[in-house]
């Protein structure tokens, strides 16, 4: 079963052995408004094997690239408020760190620790009962990898995409993502209520649908979708009609939704993102 790290994770001692590559570094983006604060990152590339000592073990590999802010300037409050949103969204569950590094350290040290606790104690058993290198199931094997990108979008906005991979063990590997767009001027975060028109949902899903279509017939390799029930027909928006995803972004040149896997189609069919121009949407955006 796939488990997702968005929520909390239990804390457990941790007991692996652990290779672990941590550099921060600044990409020399600036924001939209001023040189204040730039994009920065750290990266951490961790493996935790099951036998400590042993490399040729089951391990879990753990790779995370977290985009945050980095200011120039002492006591910058609204870089640390806009760094507070982008923590939540990277993980909620260690939001609140004294410091970046801390933040990713603590992901890394929970999903380490989860992991040997989910099967450390049914390896060892399995070794203790004579089970050969050459036998030993794929399943024991973990991946995860947390990246994110922090962009300018539209006027005063940072775009803001956390991509999750995920491989516990499962019948398949597993990716979803979550994007938020953030006012610069605030760190407030831009969603649905506060940035489209009431009442106008079924119109802006009208401007998805096409988008929708042209994707899923350039997948498909075909060219006979041409409408909703066509789209069934292949198992997508089976169990839901079209809708506004809570995930999306307002770019440079228009708005982008996110489905994920499961959101309106199967998994074979991947996540779809469907950009709508802002000549086509615009009025029905909220003016600021």
């Amino acid at each position: 079963m796939m488990k997702k790290i968005q929520g909390g994770v239990i804390s457990f001692i941790f007991c692996g052995a652990l290779s672990t590559t941590m550099l921060p570094g600044c990409t020399g983006h600036r924001t939209v408004e001023n040189n204040r604060a730039v994009v920065d990152s750290v990266l951490m590339d961790t493996i935790v094997y099951l036998d400590k000592g042993n490399t040729e073990s089951p391990k879990c590999q753990v790779k995370i690239n977290f985009k945050y802010l980095k200011s120039a300037q002492a006591n910058d409050s609204l870089t640390e408020v806009i760094n507070k949103v982008l923590e939540e969204t990277f993980s909620s569950a260690h939001a609140g760190a004294v410091s970046p590094v801390a933040f990713v350290s603590s992901i890394k040290e929970s999903l380490a620790s989860e992991y040997l606790n989910d099967v450390q104690k049914n390896y060892e058993t399995d070794v203790k009962n004579g089970m050969k290198a050459d036998e030993i199931p794929n399943w024991y094997n973990y991946e995860y990898d947390i990246n994110s990108e922090l962009t300018e979008g539209k006027d005063s906005i940072w775009n803001y995409k956390v991509t999750t991979f995920q491989n516990t063990g499962g019948a398949h590997p597993n990716t979803w993502g979550r994007w938020v767009n953030v006012d610069a001027t605030n760190g407030k975060i831009l969603d649905k209520k506060n940035l489209f028109v009431k009442g106008t949902e079924e119109k802006i899903c009208g401007l998805i649908l096409p988008q929708l279509l042209a994707e899923a017939n350039k997948r498909l390799e075909t060219d006979t979708l041409t409408c909703v029930e066509g789209l069934n027909q292949v198992g997508i928006l089976l169990d839901t009609d079209l809708y506004i995803p809570d995930n999306f972004l307002l770019g440079k040149d228009g708005v982008t939704f996110l489905y994920n896997r499961y959101d309106i189609a199967p998994y074979y069919l991947g996540q779809f993102e469907l950009t709508v121009s802002y000549s086509e949407i615009e009025t029905y955006l909220i003016k600021k």
